[in-house]
C-alpha cells in the first residue's frame, strides 16, 4: 500500500474575507452607491463614501468588532487592497464618517424600494 502524499493547492489571490467578491458583485447589482448619493450621503474629498460604507459591511460579515479591525482588514484582502489602492483608510477615517448626522433613514427606503 502506498502513503498518501500532501494535497498541493493552487496559490490563488485571496485575502481575509472571502465573501468581499460576492458582496461586491451584489453592491453593483442593486447599484448600492446611487442609492447613497440620492440620500446625500457622500463626502467632500479623500475616501469615496461609497467605499467606506461597503467596507464597513465587509467588516460586519467578517465579524471585526471595531472600526480599528475594519480598517486593518482594507489592508489585508486583496480586493480591498485593489479597492483602496489610491487612498491609505485610518480608523478615524470610518469613525468620523460613521458618527456624522447623515440621511440613514432615506438611504434605508430607497434600499428597502429598490429590493421590492
Amino acid at each position: 500500500m502506498s502513503a498518501l502524499q500532501k494535497p498541493k493547492f493552487r496559490e490563488l489571490n485571496h485575502g481575509e474575507c472571502a465573501g468581499a467578491p460576492i458582496l461586491k458583485s451584489l453592491w453593483d447589482r442593486f447599484d448600492f452607491s446611487l442609492l447613497l448619493t440620492q440620500s446625500g450621503i457622500m463626502k467632500r474629498n479623500g475616501t469615496p463614501s461609497w467605499l467606506i460604507c461597503f467596507l464597513y459591511i465587509v467588516g460586519l460579515v467578517s465579524n471585526c468588532s471595531s472600526v480599528v479591525q475594519m480598517a486593518q482588514l482594507a489592508d489585508k484582502d486583496a480586493l480591498l487592497k485593489v479597492m483602496f489602492q489610491p487612498w491609505k483608510l485610518a480608523q478615524y477615517t470610518l469613525s468620523r464618517f460613521l458618527t456624522k448626522g447623515f440621511a440613514w433613514t432615506t438611504f434605508g427606503k430607497k434600499r428597502v424600494e429598490r429590493l421590492q
